[in-house]
């Protein structure tokens, strides 16, 4: 999970203000989040985001007052044991950053394009090659593709939007929204099944979840987005359902690679208990989560070595 899709709507509502960034550079320990995490602070010591379980937010913010002044980045090494109890140091840069550069960053995102920010001693800026240090790849955030139109799916869409994905719902025409709204921040598209992979262009963090109640609607579907590479497919219903579909599927010889049926995850969701739709959303999100970062769904407990993967490269 990213922080940028918070820092960018925080950055358009102080549009025109003064904006600090807070990076957590480096640490020394344990410590709750990981390096490039970021958050932004306006001229008022208003912030969005965590380098910390919560504890350390404010204080980072009044540093910006102080950068703001001084026209220079300040680092901080905040020693963690009086906070939380374990041994550790959270070392944080805190310097303004302009409008620009963040601009450059949702575009890019936008477009579904990673792109590489170094920090160091003079800021942080898009990379060139050169090393600092904290060398981040920013990547799109999840997109997930929702294709129906049912009351179930709105838990998951508010999941989704609650982890700051991207989301899609796709429909056959405007007749199928009935009287419900849509969530708000997903778009809206009416699309027949064989325009979806031009509309969203299958990449690996791309989740497509098939939600229609309707057998033949289902198969339609399927029968384009499985053999397209999305980092994800999702089909809700029974075992029963999904062995109809891909005997239909296979008749069309597409399931010919094996590696489109491990593509497929139907029934969908991880086995978490519950029958409400708010249990089925949840158990729903947390398998695309878990499939999209390459994570087994287990019990953290039963994890060895680290809890969490090393994903930035320091220069």
């Amino acid at each position: 999970m990213s922080d940028w899709p918070f820092l960018f709507d925080f950055a358009r509502q102080h549009r025109g203000g003064r904006l600090a960034l807070a990076t957590l550079v480096a640490r020394e320990g344990s410590s709750y989040r990981q390096p490039g995490a970021r958050m932004l602070i306006a001229e008022d010591l208003s912030f969005c985001g965590s380098l910390s379980g919560g504890c350390l937010e404010e204080g980072i913010a009044t540093t910006a007052r102080k950068v703001f002044s001084e026209g220079r980045p300040e680092r901080m090494v905040i020693d963690t044991r009086p906070h939380f109890g374990c041994p550790g140091k959270l070392h944080v840069q805190v310097e303004e950053i302009g409008p620009e550069l963040i601009g450059r960053i949702e575009s890019e995102l936008l477009e579904r394009r990673s792109l590489l920010l170094v920090t160091d001693s003079q800021g942080t800026r898009a990379a060139a090659g050169e090393a600092g240090d904290l060398l981040e790849k920013v990547v799109p955030p999840p997109r997930l593709v929702a294709v129906g139109w049912t009351p179930d799916m709105e838990p998951v869409l508010g999941f989704a939007a609650t982890l700051g994905w991207e989301r899609h719902r796709v429909l056959r025409d405007h007749r199928m929204t009935g009287d419900t709204p849509p969530v708000a921040g997903e778009c809206i598209h009416v699309l027949a099944a064989e325009d979806v992979i031009r509309a969203f262009r299958p990449d690996p963090a791309t989740a497509v979840l098939v939600m229609t109640h309707h057998l033949a609607t289902d198969l339609a579907f399927l029968r384009e987005i499985l053999p397209a590479g999305y980092g994800y497919i999702g089909l809700l219903g029974s075992k029963r359902r999904r062995e109809t579909l891909l005997a239909e599927l296979g008749g069309l010889g597409l399931l010919e690679d094996p590696l489109v049926t491990e593509r497929l995850h139907a029934p969908v969701g991880l086995d978490l208990g519950g029958h409400h739709p708010a249990s089925i959303a949840l158990a729903i999100v947390a398998e695309i989560q878990a499939v999209l970062a390459g994570a087994s769904g287990g019990f953290l407990r039963d994890k060895t070595g680290t809890i969490h993967p090393q994903v930035l490269s320091l220069g």
